[in-house]
């Protein structure tokens, strides 16, 4: 007799939740059985083979055999799930080290390996929107965002004028054209896209035509077949980066303070297939370092905040300029 098990995924931003599917498929596996899953973005489990009910998330719940609760903050140790056949590896994760889909997986008392990282989407049929985005077509990710994640618009200027000026392709802008407010216990930054010339296609998440009105958002669905149709995107670590891992795209990651490593998605076994990683002579990544951590607040247990480069530089030296991700892009685009 099957089990009723729930899974929560308390994470309203689109990476983070992908980052969670992986634990839901090793679950949902080993016990044989679909699951219900309580989500605050249950536009990202749609259609997935592994899941029977989406449910609206809420903290407490009633009525399940099992609950298990994703991406909680405080780590506690692996523990074998009755029912389930999981290995049991001791490891050490702690936030710091920014590896998310670990986190989900070691919330609920079990491990990922390499071979089952990679992410679950299942997206709904084409639009004729995304059906105009094709292998000519290139996808920028240009929005304000936590400062160690965040160039310059004239940066994001100069990459759209060398694409448009040394190659045939297409500029896709995409992201939230609407500006968002978004906090932490050490300060609020406010999101939203970067406003740039050049662009071929305005793909940001407000359809109404109206950059200052969000009332209209883009399916997360149509978001994948952009992705899935262009050539590539060029984003720093974000919720399109790991949307793009469920896709057969190049991505061209704008390296920052976080470890790659702790962040590309898998694809085929591997971080590296059609991944290329821009840094630049910067390579201490302090933002997955956790004495950077115990520096800023006395614990491993806590990201560090990032209003500036935790190294003291003026600016975030990890961060490349637009030539040398331009010439990573034009490299790649030579060799088919």
């Amino acid at each position: 007799m099957s089990k009723k098990i729930l899974i929560k995924v308390p994470c309203p931003a689109i990476g983070d939740t992908l980052c969670s599917t992986p634990t839901i498929r090793k679950i949902s596996k080993s016990y044989n059985q679909k699951v219900d899953v309580m989500a605050m973005r249950p536009d990202i489990f749609e259609r997935s083979p592994y899941i029977e009910n989406l449910l609206p998330f809420q903290e407490n719940v009633e009525g399940y055999n099992e609950v298990f609760d994703t991406f909680v903050r405080s780590i506690k140790t692996n523990k074998n799930m009755d029912g389930g056949n999981f290995y049991d590896i001791p490891m050490e994760i702690k936030l710091s080290n920014f590896e998310a889909r670990q986190i989900h997986a070691l919330s609920v008392g079990i491990s990922l390996y390499p071979d089952e990282m990679e992410y679950d989407y299942f997206p709904s049929k084409q639009t004729k929107d995304s059906l105009k985005i094709d292998n000519n077509c290139i996808v920028i990710h240009p929005t304000d965002s936590w400062p160690n994640r965040t160039w310059p618009t004239t940066y994001w200027q100069r990459l759209v004028d060398l694409i448009k000026t040394h190659t045939d392709m297409k500029v896709v802008m995409i992201g939230k054209s609407h500006k968002e407010p978004v906090s932490n216990k050490e300060g609020q930054i406010v999101k939203g896209l970067i406003k740039l010339k050049g662009i071929d296609y305005n793909y940001s998440d407000d359809t109404s035509g109206n950059q200052e009105d969000a009332s209209v958002l883009r399916p997360i669905s149509e978001l994948y077949h952009v992705l899935n149709n262009a050539f590539g995107l060029i984003s720093f670590d974000s919720g399109p980066i790991h949307l793009a891992g469920c896709t057969d795209t190049n991505i061209f990651q704008i390296g920052s303070s976080i470890r790659w490593e702790k962040t590309a998605p898998y694809r085929k076994g591997t971080q590296l297939y059609k991944f290329h990683f821009i840094g630049s002579d910067c390579k201490i990544f302090c933002g997955t370092d956790p004495k950077y951590s115990v520096k800023e607040h006395g614990t491993i247990n806590s990201l560090p905040y990032y209003p500036s480069c935790l190294e003291g530089y003026s600016r975030f030296k990890c961060q490349p300029g637009p030539d040398e991700v331009f010439n990573t892009i034009l490299k790649n685009i030579k060799n088919g």
